[in-house]
């Protein structure tokens, strides 16, 4: 979708509306770090200075910093790092979380080893030339050799729910010629809570006639894949299809 047509992401994380007392208007908060992060982790392809763009409610940052990283979040939602912050405080750890444009991180040149990107690029899928931006502004702010993990949106089957994602293609496009050398690229799953009042609760934040028709159009199949397999679900929680990919910052 286009810049315009993106969802208010400050809205969705001030609204603290829910629906049934965990689901929320944030789906992707599951209210901790996702399990394909936490096996990064685990074997042991984090390291070095991390960075989490897109962090929102910071879970992926503080979850790094609990394993002895030094952890930054990046969001442009002041609602989302007011709540990293009370997050990471909770915890007992720092993390160096900052309001700012995670597409052109400015002042942060040459800094990290690490960039795990879990669900943040694929919020400009139909704006490529802000991928690329970003992608670009990701190879300035790490250092050579530096590695990016990427988890977004997917276009595959997964028990039953299917969403019009990103297609394989469009990675290989944008990262190689952002200076990124694609290792790996394979399919994988990102859990998220979608009860069903949750499309009508986000529908309404829509302010915009187009974005809602094309949000109707997109998300309408979306809704009746849940309503079948709805009875199937532990507290709504789905996995969704997602790509993982693995690259290495080249010059």
């Amino acid at each position: 979708m286009s810049s315009s047509q993106r969802p208010d992401f400050d809205v969705l994380y001030r609204s603290g509306q829910t629906t049934d007392g965990e689901a929320t208007l944030t789906p992707w908060d599951i209210g901790g770090p996702q399990p394909v992060v936490q096996e990064l982790v685990a074997y042991g392809a984090v390291r070095g200075e991390v960075l989490d763009p897109g962090t929102g409610p910071g879970h992926h940052a503080i979850y790094y910093a609990s394993k002895g990283y030094s952890a930054t979040g990046i969001d442009a939602s002041s609602a989302a790092i007011e709540q990293a912050r009370r997050n990471a405080q909770t915890a007992g750890v720092t993390v160096d979380f900052r309001v700012a444009d995670a597409t052109a991180l400015e002042g942060l040149e040459n800094r990290f080893d690490t960039v795990v990107d879990s669900a943040f690029y694929h919020t400009f899928e139909e704006d490529e030339e802000t991928q690329e931006r970003y992608a670009r502004a990701l190879h300035r702010a790490t250092k050579p050799g530096a590695r990016l993990y990427m988890f977004e949106v997917g276009c595959h089957n997964v028990n039953g729910l299917q969403f019009q994602g990103l297609p394989a293609e469009n990675f290989a496009r944008v990262l190689p010629a952002s200076g990124w050398r694609i290792d790996y690229l394979g399919t994988t799953t990102y859990q998220a809570r979608f009860a069903p009042e949750a499309f009508a609760k986000m529908s309404a934040l829509i302010s915009n006639p187009e974005w809602l028709e094309e949000w109707a159009e997109r998300m309408g199949p979306v809704m009746e894949q849940l309503r079948a397999i709805g009875p199937l679900l532990e507290n709504h929680l789905v996995h969704a299809p997602f790509w993982a990919v693995h690259a290495v910052r080249i010059e």
